[in-house]
């Protein structure tokens, strides 16, 4: 089960949940807000380190990001 938050544009935590699904975590995010300010954001525990919820690429934290492996340069 992670830990989901919410982060208001100013910053501020207000609400904290656990969830076993991102989805469930998605709709309690779009239903909790209640504003269409610019800034909200969503944010999960990753282990131990607080990432940016994306729904479209993933978690942003660096133990979240698949590696990537550059070619070396030939010169």
């Amino acid at each position: 089960m992670a830990t989901f938050r919410i982060v208001d544009p100013h910053g501020e935590v207000v609400a904290t949940k656990k969830f076993d699904r991102a989805e469930d975590a998605h709709a309690w995010f779009t239903g909790s807000i209640g504003s269409t300010e610019l800034g909200w954001r969503m944010e999960v525990d990753d282990d131990g380190q607080w990432a940016f919820f994306d729904d479209t690429e993933g978690f942003t934290a660096v133990a979240s990001r698949p590696a990537v492996v550059r070619p070396r340069n030939p010169c």
